[in-house]
């Protein structure tokens, strides 16, 4: 990108020569289509930057998976797409993750982990919650394996007979456990101590 730009900035030069021999109309309409130009590159790199899976941006991430544009997947033998990669996101990242959390935008993809054969969400519900799948990562941050549970999502166990799964409200409840949770231990031992400890929620 940054040769493509070099190239623009010397046509510039190139054309303000040319221009000192044109009329005054003629420069004002080319420095309009310069403008249009430069403006066009700009806007190309913005749309083809990639997301860089071992130095993640959570802002990015999230941007990337609430428009649908999250396409970094795992590859089979034959180039076929496989599963979505989780990035590796770490301790750094958890306050990010937090702060996100408070999203509970329905979503369609997010990574899941590849050793489970469930389905992504509960029966209840074709879709996922954001601010749950944040979580969800988080907790697989503290458990060290990259990935919360089976599957990214939680359900209420305090009817042992039917857990539920919950709703973007309880959602949020949960996410006031993980806030205290990160304020208490996080310069302590946060990976010893789980968020949910002593309460009716837990990863499916």
């Amino acid at each position: 990108m940054d040769k493509i730009l070099l190239r623009w900035a010397q046509a510039l030069c190139n054309v303000t020569t040319m221009l000192d021999y044109s009329s005054k109309r003629k420069r004002t309409t080319m420095r309009k289509l310069i403008l249009l130009g430069i403006y066009t590159v700009f806007a190309i790199s913005c749309e083809t930057g990639e997301f860089n899976l071992d130095n993640p941006d959570v802002e990015d991430f999230v941007n990337l998976i609430k428009s649908g544009k999250y396409d970094y997947y795992e590859k089979g033998e034959d180039g076929e797409d496989l599963w979505l990669l989780m990035p590796n996101f770490n301790e750094h990242h958890i306050s990010s993750l937090l702060e996100f959390s408070k999203d509970t935008t329905h979503i369609d993809l997010f990574p899941v982990n590849p050793i489970s054969s469930l389905p992504p969400y509960p029966n209840d519900r074709q879709y996922q919650i954001l601010g749950e799948c944040l979580l969800w990562t988080i907790e697989g941050i503290r458990n060290g394996s990259g990935y919360g549970s089976l599957v990214p999502y939680l359900i209420d166990t305090s009817k042992k007979e039917y857990p539920k799964s919950l709703n973007g409200e309880k959602i949020l409840v949960v996410r006031d456990l993980y806030l205290s949770w990160w304020s208490n231990f996080k310069d302590k031992n946060w990976k010893d101590i789980g968020a949910l400890d002593g309460s009716n929620y837990k990863w499916r």
